[in-house]
């Protein structure tokens, strides 16, 4: 993709994230759960993107997979995010599994 249609692309999302943000909280606190987390979920994958993960991949789960190939990072990143939703929740998102 050219650089002048990621600028475009770019524009569009600056213009429409207060938006985005604005809806997702009626939606948390009036509206579907189920909606507001589909769209916290969006906003995790791209914090992911912001740090070099992989398109559709939550930090949560590269965390957990970064923990499986025994990276330094992930066992200081994931107690920090296991504290806030729950021991074990980057490894339980975790989707590269090693053998064996």
């Amino acid at each position: 993709m050219s650089r002048a249609k990621l600028m475009m692309i770019w524009a569009l999302c600056a213009i429409s994230a207060p938006i985005l943000l604005l809806a997702m909280a009626c939606q948390a606190g009036f509206g579907s759960t189920s909606r507001a987390l589909s769209m916290a979920i969006a906003y995790d994958e791209c914090g992911n993107a912001l740090f070099g993960g992989a398109r559709g991949e939550t930090i949560s789960a590269r965390t957990g997979n970064a923990l499986l190939a025994g990276k330094r990072w992930a066992r200081i990143v994931a107690p920090l995010i296991d504290a806030i939703f729950g021991a074990g929740h980057c490894l339980a998102n975790a989707t590269e599994h090693l053998s064996e």
